[in-house]
């Protein structure tokens, strides 16, 4: 998600160096095209992760360690521990079948069009909507990583609108949240620390300013404290939100996450996000995930871009 980074259950994905895992084969290896549907059923129910069911070897790769854990002796054993419906049982089916793919200034388009307006957008907005002899400083411009992974994009988004702070009115202060569904890559983003090869879509420039290796010289890198403390982390089904309270944002990011849904999970995810946008908000998605139908109070500004009327 994507990074919501969320679930790219259509095929296999290198997940980021710092949280790979070496894959134990188990036994028995491959699920008959039966349990193969099931297990595709309940994925949607639980979290509306469209699978294609003949990703037989994506499911048996992905829930080999989960069948372990769980010390069911097949997928046939498996499947009916799943439709008991043990919260544990699922949230670790869920986060199987998530794949955490993202990186710094993925689909840099996004963060050029802020560049070139949405940031100036967003604060005169901000700046309007301001009391008489209030400064722009009164409320933080909010930034909400959707589906964050590893807190890749988060992190890609505040480092931008610090780029940008000098031609932006003094004093704006901004904040940044990132929620995902899985709790090791929230727990990986919020430490903010990664391995070289992660920061390949990291210029030098931004290393220098926005990255500090680790003092004994190894391939550990951690984003600097001055962004890491305008973060907030929250664990979050967007499916499924329950009773966790979503927050209201200037910017929200929704990117590479909403392909892996089925149709009606997406409009539902769509306007749930949309209704949490602040007038004259912006949202971006993939942009091999263009609204063909945005939510009403959406306005394509540009390609995977949409302004809250």
């Amino acid at each position: 998600m994507s990074r919501e980074s969320y679930a790219n259950a259509m095929a296999p994905a290198r997940a980021p160096a710092s949280l790979q895992q070496p894959a134990t084969p188990c036994a028995p290896c491959r699920p008959t095209p039966h349990e193969a549907a099931a297990l595709v059923e309940i994925a949607r129910n639980a979290a509306g992760l469209r699978i294609d069911p003949g990703k037989v070897d994506f499911l048996s790769q992905r829930l080999s360690r989960e069948l372990r854990r769980t010390g069911e002796a097949d997928f046939a054993s498996y499947c009916a521990r799943l439709r008991r419906g043990e919260a544990r049982d699922l949230k670790g089916f869920v986060e199987a079948l998530t794949t955490h793919t993202t990186a710094f200034f993925r689909e840099e388009a996004h963060f050029a069009w802020l560049a070139r307006e949405g940031w100036a957008h967003l604060a005169a907005r901000l700046e309007a909507g301001s009391g008489p002899g209030d400064r722009a400083a009164a409320r933080p411009l909010t930034i909400w990583s959707a589906a964050c992974s590893t807190g890749q994009e988060l992190y890609t988004a505040l480092m931008a609108f610090e780029e940008a702070r000098p031609a932006l009115p003094r004093g704006l202060g901004v904040e940044g949240i990132g929620t995902d569904i899985s709790k090791p890559v929230l727990d990986s983003a919020q430490r903010g620390v990664y391995r070289r090869g992660d920061l390949s879509g990291l210029s030098e420039a931004r290393r220098r300013r926005f990255i500090l290796q680790a003092r004994d010289g190894s391939d550990r890198f951690r984003i600097v404290p001055e962004l890491r403390r305008q973060t907030r982390w929250f664990h979050l089904n967007l499916t499924n939100p329950g009773a966790v309270a979503l927050p209201e944002a200037d910017l929200i990011l929704i990117r590479n996450v909403l392909i892996y849904f089925d149709l009606s999970t997406q409009a539902q995810v769509v306007a749930r996000l949309a209704a949490r946008l602040r007038p004259g908000g912006v949202l971006l998605t993939g942009h091999s995930e263009s609204l063909t139908t945005p939510p009403p109070g959406l306005t394509a500004r540009a390609p995977a871009t949409y302004v809250k009327d």
